[in-house]
């Protein structure tokens, strides 16, 4: 245990940070343009350039005018596709061991998405990852509607100051998430937005989860 750490706790995102899903995500919407004649994205960088929160602000970016099927729709295809590629993904290089490390910190993890809860549920017991949390916290709703309510009504109950605490996470919404809620914040540049992007928002970027337990 860490008598010296600056956190306390550490509130993970999953997708795209622990779960090395970006590829998958990609295929799946190339798959999803192709059946709709849209023109395809020629590759996983071209994808992580037009990602983005809200999530329907991301389908507007690659072309959706929601003008002959609603936004609902086009996101419960994907959820559904997701689900049937899921047993593909795999985490993200060095995750199991780091969720070790900052354990053996004495540092509280909790993690923390907007997909679904029960859906959640079973991904996380899928890798055997519950042990290493204190609570899977996943949103009401498969939709990606945000994870901002759901961060700050945890920390709420928790005990635990703001500023003890670092969300790390892959994306801007991440940072807006920890900058909202006095959070410290780091960003995994191997996720769902390019390294870029991330470079401009003032956050710790890390190439690699290994780098996380030194923040603490």
């Amino acid at each position: 245990m860490c008598l010296n750490r600056k956190f306390d706790l550490v509130i993970w995102d999953w997708n795209g940070t622990l779960l090395d899903d970006t590829e998958t995500c990609y295929r799946i919407a190339n798959e999803m343009r192709q059946e709709r004649g849209m023109e395809l994205m020629h590759g996983v960088e071209e994808y992580r350039r037009h990602f983005t929160f809200p999530v329907v602000d991301y389908y507007r970016r690659m072309g959706y005018t929601f003008e002959t099927e609603p936004f609902e729709n086009i996101s419960r295809q994907f959820v559904s596709m997701y689900a049937e590629c899921f047993p593909v993904c795999a985490l993200q290089p060095f995750a199991e061991e780091t969720l070790s490390a900052v354990l053996k910190t004495g540092a509280r993890q909790v993690l923390l998405s907007a997909t679904g809860q029960e859906r959640l549920d079973e991904q996380v017991a899928h890798f055997r990852l519950n042990g290493y949390f204190e609570r899977v916290i996943g949103n009401s709703n498969n939709l990606a509607h945000g994870k901002a309510d759901y961060a700050k009504e945890f920390l709420l109950v928790s005990g635990v100051a703001p500023a003890r605490t670092l969300f790390v996470g892959d994306t801007d919404h991440d940072f807006e998430i920890a900058s909202s809620i006095g959070c410290g914040c780091a960003l995994l540049t191997t996720g769902h937005q390019t390294q870029a992007h991330l470079a401009t928002l003032g956050a710790i970027l890390v190439s690699t989860l290994c780098e996380v337990p030194e923040l603490l």
